[in-house]
């Protein structure tokens, strides 16, 4: 036997395990903070959990394929909201790329040194929601990537420059020259286009996207009771502008959209991004609209 003074000998990790745990360590960082992998453990499909997100580390080669996706899907409990995120060392196929855009999938790729790059918009999203690039527990001072201060602050100060633009304007001699109307028409105009593009750039910087659906219209053909063609010719057709079938639910499909929109508010989901799941489902912009509200009012309810 050995000596009782022998210290215990620490648990070897292999770098699939280490991965998972680098995992669990984003997933913290992006807001996850219970994140918890459990390396060793049986491969269920779910390798890191915390309160509202489900993590999966492949290490492995190969291209991952729609089948591991949906392997993943299929791990996730019955009637969870969680927020699926999917990590491997290699790479994405085509169709496991349009499977994740389909269930809202976060796809990553990290390495070995701890970076992690978002591969999808969904990942996009999440990696964007933390100040830093990298979290503290996984940073290699080698590696880490250092922006600063205007690279990362450039567009709140173009935007507000271009908020506060139009007020300089006023006075200036060579662009209002009269009469009134005309100076005020101008003024608006140039209000409108600096305040426009100084909020898209605030916003971006934040990481907040600003939608700009555009509702499909078509042209129906109206005919008066009793007339055909031959009746029609030399008149003029009456054309009615009414909106894609394609895009109207029906009550019983807008109550289930109302009520898997407010499951993801209730999880933490934005509502800009609640609302580009529906779009990418073919909701129209004015379905979309109200599907939202019916949610907001769903979860004050309850």
């Amino acid at each position: 036997m050995p000596p009782r003074d022998v210290p215990p000998q620490p648990m070897q990790i292999s770098s699939w395990q280490q991965a998972e745990l680098n995992a669990a360590r984003w997933m913290s960082h992006w807001g996850y903070t219970d994140a918890t992998a459990r390396p060793g453990g049986p491969d269920s499909g779910i390798d890191v959990r915390a309160t509202g997100a489900l993590g999966q580390v492949k290490y492995q080669a190969a291209q991952v394929g729609r089948p591991e996706l949906q392997r993943f899907v299929g791990a996730r409990p019955y009637g969870s909201t969680a927020q699926l995120i999917f990590f491997t060392g290699s790479d994405y196929a085509t169709t496991a790329a349009a499977y994740a855009r389909e269930w809202n999938i976060a796809l990553f790729r990290y390495r070995l040194d701890g970076a992690m790059t978002p591969v999808n918009d969904t990942a996009r999203r999440i990696h964007r929601s933390s100040a830093s690039t990298r979290p503290i527990a996984a940073q290699n001072p080698e590696t880490a990537e250092v922006q600063t201060f205007w690279q990362r602050n450039w567009r709140v100060v173009a935007g507000i420059f271009l908020l506060m633009a139009p007020l300089g304007s006023i006075g200036d001699e060579k662009t209002y020259t009269g009469p009134l109307a005309l100076d005020v028409l101008k003024f608006i105009g140039i209000l409108l286009a600096c305040w426009l593009l100084g909020t898209f750039l605030i916003a971006a910087r934040f990481g907040v996207r600003i939608p700009l659906p555009i509702q499909t219209f078509r042209a129906a053909i109206v005919r008066r009771p009793g007339t055909g063609p031959a009746t029609t010719a030399g008149r003029t057709r009456v054309p009615r502008i009414t909106h894609d079938r394609a895009t109207v639910a029906s009550t019983a499909q807008q109550d289930g959209l109302v009520a898997e929109a407010a499951c993801l508010l209730r999880a933490g989901s934005k509502q800009h991004h609640v609302d580009k799941i529906l779009r990418d489902r073919g909701v129209g912009f004015m379905d979309r609209g109200r599907i939202l509200t019916e949610a907001k009012k769903l979860n004050k309810r309850s």
